[in-house]
């Protein structure tokens, strides 16, 4: 027989592990969405600025964070 706290931690344990999972998702949507920006941004001879600035309009990230996708992704092959 298990005690209320072992219950309430069971159940805050499964609600942290779906929320989690909930904002993995939408952590990869955000992710795929800049690399499709600057793929197509490179694909079009953006200069990096331009696509930093799409990337913080679109998106709706920092400078910071648009930079750090630019990185990420600039360097990976177009396909």
């Amino acid at each position: 027989m298990c005690t209320l706290f072992e219950e309430i931690a069971r159940t805050s344990e499964s609600k942290g592990r779906a929320e989690g999972r909930v904002e993995g998702r939408a952590e990869g949507r955000l992710e795929g969405r800049a690399e499709e920006i600057i793929s197509m941004g490179l694909e079009s001879n953006f200069p990096e600025n331009s696509i930093l600035e799409i990337l913080q309009n679109r998106l709706g990230i920092t400078l910071q964070k648009a930079t750090e996708y630019f990185r990420r992704f600039a360097g990976q092959p177009v396909q």
